[in-house]
């Protein structure tokens, strides 16, 4: 037995005791039975189908109250993301709810509802809000790294929903889920003592009241303490189980769809572009050519926009001045300097994120041994070493359907005899007939690499 169930037995044991010695001290089972009491009364409730009518009935209405509250919290809290209006307007009924007394709202209700109905309701609109402010949170805080990946490889809504938004806010949707997994009996237990529905533990709680019948009275409290307790656990314990984990085959469906593939590589112009963040000047009437089909390698020191241009090139941000055309539709494949791996796909889903999954499959394996990482398919990103992960982003960017192709620094922190290795197994392969943007530092690379050479300065 650890030290915890120990300790929490000697803490119940000793509740216990005060329980029966205040009991005794009373000397009045009628004001305060005992714990013997209460448990003859208990047995005697246990043997009687009503009492496990009750419970349903009870178990009933929290259920459903939270699936209600959690399905329209989620769906509320994903309008208000989309659209500030609709935020606007749900703050104030958003409020309200959470800062008004569950009596005050029983009252009301039962003027407007049927009796059996009514904790359902009630407890409805004080998880609600617990549910839409949790949601909201975690869509607001959702990275806007993850976000860009659905615009570069074009994820559709239903991709975008299942593949980052629900992964993405499994931690708010655990917290959600848990705190009114412990309000929800609260709320309903109350609601079901005023509002006297035919079947509930609420109820039968008030008739023991009427008819003095005190020990049932504390049976039916010790009844709902333990089935809330219960419930709140075994809730908990669910939500605690909804972990990433690796695992083998593809989530992914179809990505992006290139509507002609034998799009030509285009011709980037980049005219007088401007750019500032925060006051801060970072690209300064800016005009750069990338010829079709060649490889031009951007340099310049560390600030000075490279990463900026490559933005913009990208549709990623918008430039302040100036204009970027293409001499042919433009289809774009970029390597951030991020990984930018998604930490609940498997190694092999973050690669094919763009074309969808099994049928690539052979030219996935293909490129992962290339680059040396084919063990870690079926693995979550943190599985990997930090290079290993940046060669699954790479991987998925030479995947991609593409014309033109941006990488920037694609072989950051590899050494030099790996680098060498991918250079001279993938670099012709991958880059062929594609205009290339290589931002990078390394001279070396420049020469070996770039068919031409910009400069930002």
């Amino acid at each position: 037995m650890s030290e915890n169930k120990r300790k929490n037995i000697i803490a119940s044991l000793l509740w216990l005791a005060i329980w029966q010695a205040a009991a005794a001290a009373v000397g009045n089972g009628l004001l305060l039975p005992g714990p013997a009491g209460t448990v003859r009364a208990l047995a005697g409730l246990a043997v009687t189908g009503e009492f496990y009518l009750n419970m349903g009935w009870t178990f009933f209405r929290c259920i459903l109250a939270m699936v209600l509250s959690f399905g329209a919290g989620a769906l509320c809290a994903g309008a208000a993301c989309r659209w500030p209006a609709a935020k606007s307007i749900l703050s104030l009924p958003v409020a309200f709810f959470k800062a008004v007394p569950v009596m005050a709202l029983v009252i009301y209700v039962i003027l407007l509802a049927d009796s059996d109905w009514v904790a359902v309701i009630v407890c409805f609109f004080m998880c609600f809000p617990i549910v839409y402010a949790n949601i909201l949170a975690g869509l607001e805080s959702m990275p806007e790294e993850y976000l860009e990946l659905t615009r570069i490889y074009g994820l559709g809504r239903w991709q975008r929903i299942r593949l980052i938004y629900v992964p993405g806010i499994l931690p708010h949707i655990r917290s959600a889920v848990s705190l009114i997994a412990g309000i929800s009996w609260k709320a309903v237990v109350a609601a079901e003592v005023l509002s006297i529905p035919k079947y509930s533990l609420g109820y039968e709680m008030l008739n023991a009241k009427y008819y003095l019948e005190t020990a049932n009275l504390f049976a039916y409290i010790v009844t709902i303490v333990a089935l809330s307790l219960a419930f709140e656990k075994l809730i908990k314990a669910a939500m605690n189980r909804i972990e990433w984990h690796g695992y083998e085959g593809s989530k992914v469906e179809r990505g992006r769809s290139v509507n002609d593939t034998s799009l030509s590589a285009p011709e980037v112009s980049c005219h007088s572009l401007s750019k500032s963040f925060g006051g801060k000047l970072v690209l300064d009437d800016v005009n750069v050519t990338f010829g079709e089909g060649k490889v031009t390698a951007v340099m310049g020191p560390s600030g000075e926009g490279k990463t900026t241009l490559a933005r913009i090139i990208a549709g990623l941000e918008t430039a302040d001045g100036g204009q970027v055309e293409f001499s042919d539709e433009a289809v774009v494949s970029f390597l951030f300097q991020e990984d930018r791996l998604l930490p609940w796909l498997n190694i092999y889903d973050n690669i094919v994120l763009s074309v969808g999954g099994a049928e690539c499959s052979a030219r996935v394996r293909t490129l992962a041994e290339r680059l040396e990482i084919s063990d870690t398919l079926w693995q979550l990103p943190a599985a990997l070493s930090g290079g290993m992960r940046h060669r699954a982003a790479l991987a998925r960017t030479f995947l991609a359907e593409c014309n033109l192709l941006i990488l920037d620094e694609p072989f950051r922190g590899l050494d030099d005899a790996l680098k060498e290795r991918i250079v001279n197994k993938l670099w012709e392969i991958e880059t062929a007939g594609k205009t290339v943007i290589l931002i990078t530092h390394n001279q070396d690379d420049v020469e070996k690499l770039g068919d031409v050479v910009a400069k930002l300065q």
